[in-house]
């Protein structure tokens, strides 16, 4: 017998029913913010290639994956947060670590070409001149000097020259670049 107060079992059953669906979409919701943020802390972000200066490296448009662990080396393609002064249509820039704190990163040698620590370095993947800017520079501890790949771009070390002598903080490397996620290919490839 029902009291006068209680509802009918088909309000409850769908009472009951919403709530309970409530209750699985938030811990769906949760696992995948939590997936989300393992996924960004253990592989990187995705991040988007604004312009042609890493040409032909990497073209305007792609998607790459950037990867924040490790400590940037000589060659690595990396993503920094752009300075004002390289006028980069994009909050951050990608360019290409030539040389690190303690190196010695000069232009030009005679044949028109950068070098470190006294030796030349081959760059296959340059194209354009570099030696529209020459500079003799000995990177301090915690920064990096970066160019692109696209030397008449010049939106790399060599524009902000008066600003500590061309050089990035390692603060402002967002990470490595390590693929290019869409369209699939092959880095540099």
């Amino acid at each position: 017998v029902r009291g006068r107060h209680a509802a009918p079992k088909s309000r409850r059953t769908v009472g009951r029913w919403t709530a309970v669906a409530a209750r699985e979409v938030g811990i769906v919701a949760a696992a995948v913010a939590v997936v989300v943020i393992a996924a960004r802390l253990l592989f990187g972000q995705i991040a988007y290639v604004a312009d042609d200066a890493m040409a032909p490296t990497l073209s305007p448009g792609e998607r790459i994956l950037v990867s924040p662990w490790g400590t940037p080396q000589a060659g690595d393609v990396i993503l920094v947060s752009s300075r004002e002064e390289w006028d980069v249509p994009a909050d951050d820039a990608v360019v290409r670590v030539v040389a690190v704190g303690g190196q010695r990163v000069a232009c030009c040698d005679e044949s028109g070409g950068i070098t470190v620590d006294g030796a030349p370095i081959e760059e296959p993947f340059v194209i354009g001149p570099t030696d529209q800017v020459t500079f003799d520079i000995i990177v301090p501890a915690g920064r990096v000097f970066v160019l692109t790949d696209d030397r008449s771009a010049a939106r790399d070390s060599r524009a902000i020259l008066d600003s500590a002598e061309g050089t990035v903080d390692l603060a402002d490397v967002r990470g490595r670049v390590v693929a290019v996620v869409w369209p699939p290919r092959a880095l540099g490839g």
